[in-house]
């Protein structure tokens, strides 16, 4: 009898915490109770960002924003952001792509 055995890392991406698991069962809004950033696209030149923690790589190609559980990657030419505050912001240009790193 054979059992493979998933690594820990593995396992711990399948598993939700606790709170992620109340979140889920009581239907909050994600964004409010765990910090998850929202991007809003509107149209291919302007991205909106909610909940990001810092700005890591600012060009005119690529924009990359350090969110609480990932990093968002905005690429496209002539990028620039318009406005920003601490909690959201305003991109504009000719966007190409958006990441999630």
């Amino acid at each position: 009898m054979s059992r493979k055995k998933g690594s820990h890392s593995e396992e711990k991406l399948n598993q939700k915490s606790a709170k992620e698991l109340l979140v889920d069962s009581l239907k909050m809004p994600r964004d409010m109770f765990l910090g998850a950033s929202i991007v809003t696209i509107i149209g291919d030149d302007q991205v909106m960002i909610e909940n990001y923690r810092g700005i890591l790589e600012y060009t005119q190609n690529n924009i990359i924003l350090q969110g609480k559980n990932c990093r968002i990657s905005i690429c496209g030419q002539g990028l620039r952001i318009s406005y920003y505050t601490n909690e959201d912001m305003k991109i504009e240009g000719k966007v190409s792509e958006i990441r999630y790193l």
